[in-house]
């Protein structure tokens, strides 16, 4: 029987309201979405084929580990099966307990409470008892407990490729201890990821007390911590500033994603959030305006959004500096350099005189924050603006922090051309896979005669390790150890162990313990050692932190900056914009969200989620606008244009922005070259974007990731430098004819016609009728929607909403409703002639 569906007629609504689309190809209407709108429900779409699930049994396998397959610590014993002679102390059969602890993060640790079952972690939720969360948390912590249970994990330690014992690693390190001990360290270095962790801080100066020849480096690919160092240029304290969202009626962004990818972005969400809700009449939303160069959480959440590239916002920010001090009278000896550095910028005028009127407006309940990817220049005239607002103390808080020790990477890699290090000790990390370019980490490492690395898996830095026949300690898990961490807000929460370690492995703080010789190597004992001094000794105090995972008292120390206009001059010294175009292009490099910089590679859950912007999962494809795609010939720049001509008139080879076919995007592949340095990927258009910005999404195109992770993606390390860390210009980008690659996009998946799924009223509507969103109705009700019989009893619904096998309300063909056309009151008619 053949069904022909017939979508009703727009409503009033959707004729005067804002049009809502998907994607590009939606908005335009281009041929290849209106095949797929007409086929509704494409054959093939939910089947397990090809790239659609990567490989099914990839994604399974750490579902079978936590089946209990292949993991001897958690694995049912085959013989000797004996029941509870003897309840176990504590332990409920069937029932869950819950812990506190917390996920080790960059920026910021993120409370949680870990719910086991019989001793084992099978659930993470956010810790309540922490209150700027409330209980919430991220992806990473909810998908933080499929990397207990990996099946890729190291699982041994090894010698050259060759398992050893924990006795023999524990020989390695008193030998590394008794050999650099008499000479003070001289030849001894450590790379390691930067860490929140007071205990891991106070075993690093004991270390450096045994060691004081030693380099202690630090390094991680993505930095978070300009708004520290410029602070301490212009007034010789480190802090970092807290921004309180729920305080504020007007916030300025440049290019600061604070709802994701900024540290503290779990309690930034919750606090913008409270902002926005109007609780009583009368009360003023507060109201967004957001200057970035890519397309952001925070961006799509924007009242008034910008696009600017990233190189242009110092001189978007002196622009808006400039108007700023002008109406409140700071930093007038300023003007000369803010109007020379501002006089490249190109955006709209009026745009930046609105903004700023807003802000001045409502000094006091004004804030202005800058995203950590920006540089000295932005960070410095952002202090200097909320200084000018009066935004510290009441939307802004600067948190004291303590000025890092730490030698960077670069340091460490002049010191090894030197041949000053002999030994090399990398805890964490994966500088062969994401150290900066230019430094050629993987050389580097081969001078070092012994190389001892201390990590979580095997990957790439691992691999070279074992090809120089060094050694590989397997580390433990943050859900199978103990330690401590800081909040992005300063507050110190416990990490506490669900479980033994499976395979014996050795936590960081416990590894650094037995490095220096300490007294105490055990966790739980070092962590004690550290917060109980810190809490004065008292041990139902330290007992209680362990069972809330929170402190019962005591605030971070906060600062109020003074901002010195003659520092604030040196800061802006030599800071420029460059002019941009197709030719001189800007790479952004921004950290993936799904799977960070890179560590999260092989964590199938992350994998699968699509990123909340492209929509695209199992790939990080180079993100472009339409006009550079425009310029380069992958869609007709008359598409551009507001007012479309006729679908005659448009070049038919280049109809689709993102072609799809059944919800696969066929993508070109387009090579990028930057400072000699090239890297090949496919290319996704998005809208949003600055229009001669490219993004290149780090974290993929690892080779030594795991049986999920391997060669997913491409790897934008390859072409990035320290010097262009965040953003780079002078790139090009050229189309490799005749090239594609498929990636699984859900943008388009399962687009339906003719239905409300959204929702709208304007304020004045909401205000006269606040049930408004139960008076617009469906084509069919869904268990969850019921709009206007919504109150009706369960009797009532289920007599009169049958829904069978499906969704859909079914047709009632009895008495006075029988249609007499064939039609059915939702608007499907039957062909019979068909039949």
């Amino acid at each position: 029987m053949k069904h022909k569906f017939e979508h009703p007629a727009p409503s009033a609504r959707e004729l005067n309201g804002p049009r809502y689309w998907r994607s590009l190809d939606e908005l335009a209407e281009s041929p290849g979405f209106l095949e797929q709108l007409k086929r509704e429900f494409p054959q093939g779409a939910s089947e397990l084929e090809g790239v659609d699930r990567r490989h099914f049994m990839k994604i399974m396998a750490a579902s079978f580990a936590l089946g209990g397959l292949g993991l001897a610590g958690c694995r049912r014993p085959e013989m000797n099966i004996l029941p509870y002679g003897k309840a176990v102390e504590g332990v409920t059969p069937g029932l869950a307990k819950y812990f506190a602890t917390a996920l080790p993060a960059r920026g910021g640790a993120i409370p949680l409470l870990a719910e086991t079952h019989q001793g084992r972690p099978t659930k993470l939720e956010g810790n309540p008892s922490y209150a700027p969360y409330g209980g919430a948390t991220n992806l990473a912590a909810q998908a933080a407990v499929l990397d207990l249970y990996d099946p890729d994990r190291a699982m041994v330690s090894t010698k050259g490729g060759t398992e050893v014992t924990g006795a023999q690693i524990n020989d390695l390190l008193a030998r590394i201890r008794d050999t650099y001990s008499p000479i003070g360290g001289a030849g001894l270095a450590f790379l390691a990821e930067p860490s929140t962790s007071p205990t891991r801080a106070a075993l690093v100066a004991n270390l450096k007390t045994k060691f004081p020849k030693a380099v202690w480096a630090e390094y991680d690919p993505v930095d978070i911590h300009a708004a520290e160092r410029t602070l301490a240029e212009l007034a010789g304290k480190s802090g970092r500033p807290l921004y309180r969202f729920a305080k504020a009626k007007r916030i300025l962004s440049l290019d600061c994603d604070f709802l994701q990818g900024e540290p503290g972005a779990v309690g930034y969400a919750r606090d913008w959030a409270k902002g926005r809700r109007l609780v009583a009449s009368g009360e003023e939303m507060s109201r967004l305006y957001v200057a970035e160069s890519h397309f952001t959480i925070t961006g799509s959440n924007a009242d008034h959004r910008l696009r600017v590239a990233g190189s242009q916002v110092p001189a978007l920010a002196a622009a808006i500096a400039l108007r700023v001090f002008a109406t409140t009278g700071r930093f007038g000896e300023l003007a000369a350099a803010l109007e020379r550095l501002a006089a490249n910028v190109k955006v709209d005028a009026g745009w930046l005189d609105a903004c700023v009127a807003d802000l001045c407006a409502h000094r006091g309940a004004a804030l202005v924050c800058a995203g950590s990817p920006q540089g000295p220049a932005v960070q410095a005239l952002v202090f200097a603006v909320n200084e000018a607002l009066g935004a510290y103390g009441h939307t802004v808080d600067v948190l004291a922090t303590e000025k890092p020790t730490a030698e960077s990477i670069h340091t460490l890699a002049v010191a090894i051309q030197n041949g000053q290090i002999r030994s090399l000790v990398i805890l964490g990390g994966n500088p062969v896979y994401n150290a900066p370019a230019e430094i050629d980490w993987p050389a580097l490492q081969r001078q070092v005669s012994e190389v001892i690395r201390h990590g979580l898996y095997v990957d790439e830095t691992s691999a070279q390790v074992t090809d120089q026949d060094g050694w590989q300690v397997h580390g433990a898990h943050f859900l199978e150890s103990w330690g401590d961490a800081r909040t992005a807000e300063g507050v110190v929460v416990p990490v506490q162990p669900m479980i033994l370690p499976l395979f014996n492995g050795v936590s960081e703080i416990e590894f650094l313990a037995r490095v220096a010789g300490d007294t105490v190597t055990e966790g739980y004992s070092l962590v004690h050692r550290t917060i109980g001094a810190q809490l004065g000794g008292d041990e139902k105090t330290f007992r209680q932190w362990l069972h809330d995972g929170v402190p019962a008292a005591g605030k971070p120390a906060v600062l109020t900056p003074q901002i010195a206009p003659a520092a604030l001059a040196e800061v802006l010294r030599g800071t420029s914009a460059p002019v941009l175009s197709a030719s001189n292009l800007e790479v952004r490099f921004i950290p993936d969200l799904k799977v960070g910089d890179g560590s999260a590679a092989n964590n199938g859950w992350l994998q699968e989620c699509p990123d909340p912007i492209t929509k695209i999962a199992w790939d990080n494809p180079v993100q472009i606008s339409p006009r550079l795609a425009a310029d380069l010939g992958l869609v007709d720049a008359k598409r551009l244009a507001k007012d479309q001509p006729a679908s005659g008139a448009l070049d038919p080879a280049r109809h689709d922005f993102n072609e799809f076919t059944i919800g696969k995007q066929q993508a070109h592949l387009v090579r990028i070259t930057l400072d000699g340095r090239s890297v090949e990927a496919p290319v996704h258009i998005q809208p949003g974007l600055a229009d001669y910005t490219i993004v290149l999404p780090l974290g993929y195109g690892r080779t030594a990731a795991g049986r999920v992770g391997n060669g997913v993606g491409f790897n934008a390390y390859t072409i990035r430098t320290s010097a262009d860390a965040a953003f780079a210009t002078g790139a090009t980008i050229e189309v490799l004819p005749g090239r594609t690659q498929q990636l699984p996009n859900v943008q388009e998946h399962w687009a339906i016609e003719g239905r409300d799924i959204i929702r709208e009223a304007n304020l004045a509507e909401h205000q006269e009728n606040p049930t408004w969103a139960a008076g617009i109705g469906m084509e069919a009700h869904s268990p969850a929607i019921y709009g206007q019989d919504k109150d009706k009893s369960v009797a009532f619904k289920a007599a009169t909403t049958p829904r069978g096998n499906s969704l859909y309300e079914h047709p009632d063909f009895s008495g006075a409703n029988a249609p007499q056309d064939g039609t059915h009151q939702w608007g499907m008619s039957i062909d019979l002639n068909t039949c």
